[in-house]
């Protein structure tokens, strides 16, 4: 099986090189032009050894190998340096680097250090990728990400419930999935999701008891993800809580079941019934805005952004959070083609101004009441992170009736399943 080694680079020439020269050496190669590029391929992908340059543009080369320790101890990182930064990379390998490499340099040389390294490596070894999805992927290194991402982690070492709480569009449902698939006694079992936002109270009634033939049962040795409880009505959850009691106290693993629940605030009777819950809070985007030139480098890796147009992002509020954001970069990216994306490639409303807070004051030129009613309908929706029937509720109008006013306008329905 050919080994595969990760080339991280900002130099297009550079990459392209050493990326025939190991092809034709008969390794796999995985290339990137970024930091946070990289750090991405070396989540989705097994890595047998990295090529790092050390100067590149946003996240530097001893910032992508601080994060590259952090995940593995194991896969051997080789510097890529200038000759000025050589003291720098000296440094570095009190890091963690394994060995630096002085441009310019001959590939005879490059591919002799490579093979050395890979020879060290015991045949079977572990390489860089945990085994299914990771926590890595959870993109981000905001300072305010430590806390719940620790807590995600601890959570896999037992089969407590677990919420996981904070704004829509904000990951929830993303990191319930993970903590799923890195919980060793339900990663092997199904993850089964009932959304109580998406789900007609009459299908709820239906699904929400634990019965023997439903979903409950589905998800035994695995995981069932309650996602947006706190759009269940409460009577509901009344009639069917103690059928759910005696259920989650029969289902011991392993043939038993890990609860999972989304919500943005809990209500109370699920807190006063859990008392073993642990709740992992999510924070808003606009909380850990150093994690947007993270998010822009995977939601849009080969776009190119004027430095007008990413002042507007930085600036914008998020009120849907990621989901939001990657529903704007990728359509401003789309927009931009092989170009440059400029401001006005990005929505109005991020543009423009944004309603005052409080009561809305009629300016005495008037306003164009048709042109007020979309933006606050855009603004449910992002609010919302696209899910029409929490908007709706925003609004105070009925599912249908936002859905009339969506297609009388023209705004497009892009509303995401798998983080509501």
């Amino acid at each position: 099986m050919a080994r595969t080694v990760l080339v991280i680079d900002d130099e297009e020439n550079m990459r392209w090189v050493l990326e025939r020269a190991l092809k034709k050496a008969g390794y796999d190669v995985l290339t990137a032009g970024r930091g946070e590029q990289g750090l991405q391929l070396l989540a989705l992908h097994p890595v047998d050894l990295i090529l790092l340059d050390l100067k590149m543009p946003g996240m530097d080369g001893l910032a992508v190998l601080r994060e590259i320790r952090r995940r593995t101890q194991s896969v051997p990182v080789l510097l890529l340096t200038a000759y000025a930064t050589v003291p720098t990379a000296v440094a570095a390998m009190q890091h963690g680097a394994t060995d630096y490499l002085r441009k310019p340099f001959d590939l005879e040389t490059v591919l002799a250090k490579i093979n050395e390294y890979l020879m060290q490596q015991r045949p079977g070894e572990p390489t860089a990728r945990t085994d299914g999805p990771s926590f890595d992927l959870f993109i981000g290194a905001d300072p305010a990400l430590e806390r719940p991402l620790a807590q995600a982690r601890s959570a896999c070492e037992h089969l407590y419930p677990v919420l996981v709480s904070g704004e829509a569009g904000s990951g929830r449902r993303h990191l319930a999935t993970l903590i799923h698939h890195q919980t060793a006694a339900t990663r092997q079992g199904r993850l089964v999701v009932l959304d109580g936002a998406s789900l007609s109270s009459a299908l709820l009634r239906q699904e929400l008891p634990p019965t023997e033939k439903g979903r409950w049962q589905e998800a035994l040795g695995g995981s069932l993800l309650l996602a947006n409880v706190d759009a269940v009505p409460d009577e509901l959850m009344e009639a069917v809580w103690p059928h759910l009691q005696s259920f989650l106290r029969d289902a011991d693993h392993p043939h038993g079941l890990r609860l999972l629940l989304t919500a943005q605030c809990l209500p109370d009777v699920w807190s006063s019934r859990l008392p073993a819950l642990l709740t992992v809070q999510l924070p808003p985007l606009r909380e850990r805005l150093a994690d947007l030139p993270l998010l822009l480098a995977h939601f849009a890796p080969q776009s190119r952004w004027s430095q007008e147009a990413e002042a507007i992002l930085r600036a914008y509020g998020w009120p849907g959070n990621v989901a939001e954001f990657q529903r704007v970069v990728t359509q401003a990216a789309r927009a931009a083609g092989d170009g440059p994306v400029l401001p006005h490639h990005l929505p109005d409303h991020l543009r423009g101004a944004s309603l005052p807070a409080g009561p809305y004051l009629l300016p005495p030129q008037g306003v164009d009441l048709e042109e007020v009613e979309q933006g606050l309908i855009r603004q449910a929706l992002a609010l919302a992170g696209g899910n029409k029937s929490q908007a709706a509720r925003l609004l105070g109008l009925t599912r249908a009736t936002l859905i009339y006013r969506m297609h009388k306008y023209g705004i497009q329905d892009d509303e995401d399943p798998t983080d509501r």
